[in-house]
């Protein structure tokens, strides 16, 4: 098992990713805590890392207030004695629009969650991973979006971009602690976010999600001829929760199939 008797918290648990990397830490023998304001995503996550053989304790908490995430943050070491990795996965997307066009409130809660939410999870996990002593790993999950703009996105490439050199920066501030810090940049990735938006799309046109994404013009190609799902990202994230990534700090891994190569 390559996370055995690890402690890990993960935003975002109720869904999507989240799910896929909880329920792939829990085969790996972890103990999980759940974070999500989806209290029916929470129940479903649980039950799954239940049924992998894994321990899990789920909270209730939005990112982008101090407030709730000092309070699952203190609320898992009560639980678990400590925290060896931390994954801040929850995100959400702007709606679709012109920079132009684009509202005070879009811009503004897309912030909020997708890097404040990022970097209030980043310093209470490097501040409880400094007390503790022991190393850790802080991996967050920015997009490929944060490397090559896309239209529409404007406010979530930023986040996403933020992100990444967020990632940088701390990697080079605690390393002197044991403590990597990296990014995961996703592609084109089946989940309930993406699925928000595309879904009245495909229902028009009656295509699958990899039919419309393989047959648009505007989109980057995809090599490996198919779109990912939770489970690939997961094992990446995996991997950099482990021993085996020991020595990687401070990157931004393009997990997209080949849609992203930068």
């Amino acid at each position: 098992m390559l996370l055995k008797d690890k402690v890990a918290i993960i935003t975002g648990a109720g869904s999507g990713i989240g799910q896929g990397v909880a329920e792939r830490f829990a085969k790996e023998g972890a103990r999980v805590a759940l974070v999500d304001l989806n209290e029916a995503g929470l129940a479903e996550t649980a039950a799954k890392v239940k049924a992998a053989g894994g321990e899990s304790e789920s909270y209730g908490g939005d990112v982008s207030k101090t407030e709730d995430v000092e309070g699952f943050f203190a609320k898992t070491v009560e639980r678990f004695g400590r925290i060896d990795i931390a994954v801040n996965n929850a995100g959400i997307g702007n709606p679709p629009a012109m920079i132009v066009d684009m509202t005070d409130e879009g811009f503004d809660r897309t912030i909020a969650v997708n890097l404040r939410g990022v970097f209030l999870c980043m310093r209470a996990a490097g501040k409880q991973m400094i007390k503790q002593g022991g190393g850790g790993r802080i991996i967050s999950v920015a997009s490929q979006a944060g490397k090559s703009g896309f239209a529409f996105l404007g406010p979530y490439c930023a986040t996403k971009a933020g992100v990444i050199l967020m990632s940088k920066a701390m990697a080079k501030e605690v390393g002197v602690h044991q403590i990597t810090v990296n990014a995961v940049c996703p592609g084109t990735i089946d989940t309930p976010l993406l699925r928000g938006v595309l879904d009245p799309i495909l229902n028009a046109t009656g295509q699958t999600l990899e039919q419309w994404t393989m047959s648009q013009p505007g989109m980057p190609p995809i090599p490996l001829n198919r779109i990912g799902y939770p489970k690939d990202v997961a094992n990446l994230i995996t991997f950099l929760a482990s021993d085996d990534a020991d020595y990687m700090t401070g990157q931004a891994i393009n997990i997209s199939g080949g849609q992203e190569m930068h």
